[in-house]
């Protein structure tokens, strides 16, 4: 392995595999990956692998949107089952209507359904206490391992190396 490298990277696990993919997407060649153990032994292997889009924060919501676009074109296991928001007071319900308000800002379908839809969508909840919720359609899960391999592939392709069972020391 080659001593030196203009971007080294610590870690092996889906946030190291996607910086590794998006520097190599803006040009960058001399980019190493490195990874103690084996790709997705760290967190992301205890990860649910949810992907709920719709933050408070303007730039957190553009990055999960972006996200849920780059999943629908990896083989990541991507689920896009939906995501439901439950109120079980109305204090809750009239923020899931500004959330309804702010989700328009950036486009995404979040819409407000009735309890009945609710539980049709998911029939295991128990629909006692709740007064209300929203769906919002495009939200999923991921298999964050498959995610992890998926990204790292197109890190390869792209141009990057990537060195697992190697510890770094300082």
């Amino acid at each position: 392995m080659s001593d030196s490298a203009r971007i080294v990277i610590i870690g092996g696990g889906v946030g190291g595999a996607s910086v590794a993919y998006h520097l190599t997407l803006r040009g960058e060649r001399d980019v190493v990956l490195l990874e103690r153990d084996e790709l997705t032994s760290g967190s992301t292997f205890h990860s649910a692998g949810l992907v709920g889009q719709l933050r408070s924060d303007p730039t957190l919501t553009r990055m999960n949107q972006y996200s849920v676009e780059l999943y629908r074109t990896l083989d990541a296991g991507w689920t896009e089952c939906g995501g439901l928001k439950l109120a079980s007071t109305p204090e809750r319900m009239a923020e899931i209507r500004r959330q309804i308000g702010w989700a328009r800002t950036f486009g995404l379908p979040l819409e407000e359904i009735s309890v009945a839809a609710a539980v049709e969508l998911f029939p295991l909840m128990d629909p006692s206490g709740v007064v209300g919720a929203a769906y919002l359609p495009t939200d999923g899960q991921v298999d964050p391992s498959m995610l992890c391999y998926a990204l790292a592939a197109r890190a390869r392709e792209g141009g990057a190396r990537l060195r697992t069972r190697t510890r770094v020391l300082g």
